[in-house]
């Protein structure tokens, strides 16, 4: 069971109670909704395809078509950003679409080194048939059009962004609570014990963060936060367990940080693990990790 005692709590249904009153109900930091830094790459690595496709916007519809056409034959390279315009990411240069009229596939070639004249004649189909060449008439400025749209598909990673976050703001507290005096490595290869519990099946696998004193391991700490029930925090809760059992027989202590608003609704699986488990804390119990660490 958790040692509340040693946490400074006087019973198990104090620790219990100030655990769960004390869940955050959102991990959302100024960091969560954006990573500015991945959709300005993307978006600077064609910025002179985009310059080129920008003339579209300043020609007369009826030409909009011949003047692509000659563009794609000049500077293949633009062929790149057209499946940017709708947010399509291409695999292997290509994309297949299917024609309900002919009720076959149709292989659009978006491969700069491998356009053909045919090619050209297909993407100009494609651009006609998806309504890309009429954005051309709506947009004034591809590059902040472009903008807009890669930070719309960056809103996809924000659930694996959100891992990270949390993870990130355990570490930060951490390190200012503990200061010099030890030593914090995040996903360290040199230890692990993921390949003995997985029995080699999650070989390089590595943890969260790990503290250390001088070069021993003194607390390996992983990190968790659920917005949402669901199976996967019950087998977490239930792998930890034998996480932790691990741990101790090579004498290391064993923390599991979760949090968020999930767990209101999971209870049973996080008390089982609470159980039979020394350590575990949420976010706004992390001032207690120095009295964790006092054990070594």
């Amino acid at each position: 069971m958790v040692r509340f005692k040693e946490l400074g709590f006087k019973n198990f249904v104090e620790y219990r109670d100030y655990f769960f009153n004390t869940l955050l109900p959102s991990n959302k930091t100024y960091k969560y909704f954006v990573d500015w830094s991945k959709v300005k790459k993307v978006i600077n690595r064609y910025l002179d395809e985009i310059s080129l496709l920008n003339s579209l916007t300043k020609v007369n519809t009826k030409e909009r078509e011949k003047r692509l056409c000659k563009l794609l034959l000049t500077y293949p390279k633009v062929v790149k950003v057209i499946p940017l315009l709708i947010a399509e990411r291409v695999q292997k240069g290509k994309v297949d679409i299917f024609d309900t009229r002919n009720e076959e596939f149709v292989t659009i070639e978006f491969n700069p080194a491998k356009i053909s004249r045919e090619d050209v004649n297909k993407i100009i189909e494609f651009c006609v048939k998806s309504s890309v060449i009429n954005l051309f008439q709506e947009v004034k400025d591809l590059h902040d059009y472009l903008l807009g749209v890669e930070v719309g598909l960056d809103t996809n990673a924000r659930k694996n962004r959100s891992g990270y976050i949390f993870e990130e703001m355990c570490k930060q507290k951490i390190k200012r609570i503990i200061g010099g005096r030890y030593t914090i490595k995040s996903n360290d290869p040199s230890f692990s014990l993921y390949e003995v519990i997985t029995k080699g099946k999650s070989k390089g696998k590595t943890h969260d963060f790990i503290i250390y004193k001088d070069s021993d391991p003194l607390l390996i700490v992983e990190c968790n936060f659920y917005n949402v029930s669901g199976s996967k925090p019950v087998s977490i809760s239930e792998s930890y367990i034998e996480m932790h059992r691990e741990a101790k027989k090579r004498g290391v202590n064993f923390l599991w940080i979760t949090d968020g608003p999930a767990w209101h609704k999971m209870k049973e699986p996080l008390l089982r693990s609470i159980k039979e488990m020394d350590w575990i804390l949420n976010f706004r119990m992390l001032n207690l990790v120095e009295k964790i660490l006092n054990q070594e």
